[in-house]
């Protein structure tokens, strides 16, 4: 009798270890495709290097305003017609500027909050705590690996404690957009 318990209990194993290794391998598929983990992708050798650089000032009405300072990059959304994965992954150059192109990332303490397109957004209060708070930019490619220049990430950090008169306490940049008059 015990023997028989002991076969059906090792069958019901196998069964169930056989259905969590078949579900684990789909979810690996699954992650494979949606691969979100934002690659390093390097910036032509023979290009321009894009420049980021990022103020911050209280909106009027509620949360924030950002601004974002480019150079050697040209901003826009991913293009409309129908490409390949391969298509968006790729270095893509502006023809008319020869500036690599694609959209920017924006996180706030740690978490991304959604892609830009743009060079000012509004940032609802709604996304920050009180006291010491992170707003970081990246730029990223049109398949949203990020674009790196001599092996560095191209990204601009806040760090911002809204308790203060005086906003933005410190300011990181990894290649920060020159100052235009």
């Amino acid at each position: 009798m015990i023997k028989n318990h002991t076969v059906f209990l090792v069958l019901a194993l196998n069964m169930v270890m056989n259905n969590v290794n078949a579900q684990s391998a789909e979810n690996n598929k699954m992650n494979m495709k949606m691969d979100h983990s934002h690659l390093p992708i390097a910036t032509p050798s023979n290009g321009a290097k894009p420049a980021l650089s990022l103020t911050l000032s209280k909106d009027t009405m509620s949360g924030y305003n950002l601004h974002l300072q480019v150079q050697h990059y040209t901003l826009m959304p991913p293009p409309s017609e129908v490409v390949s994965m391969a298509d968006l992954m790729s270095a893509t150059v502006d023809k008319q500027t020869g500036y690599v192109e694609g959209h920017a990332h924006l996180y706030i303490n740690g978490i991304k909050i959604q892609r830009v397109y743009g060079l000012d957004v509004h940032l609802p209060e709604k996304y920050f705590k009180r006291g010491i708070n992170t707003v970081s930019v990246t730029l990223n490619n049109h398949g949203h690996m990020y674009w790196t220049v001599s092996d560095k990430k191209v990204v601009s950090t806040l760090y911002l404690d809204n308790n203060l008169e005086d906003l933005i306490k410190h300011k990181f940049e990894s290649f920060p957009a020159q100052k235009t008059n």
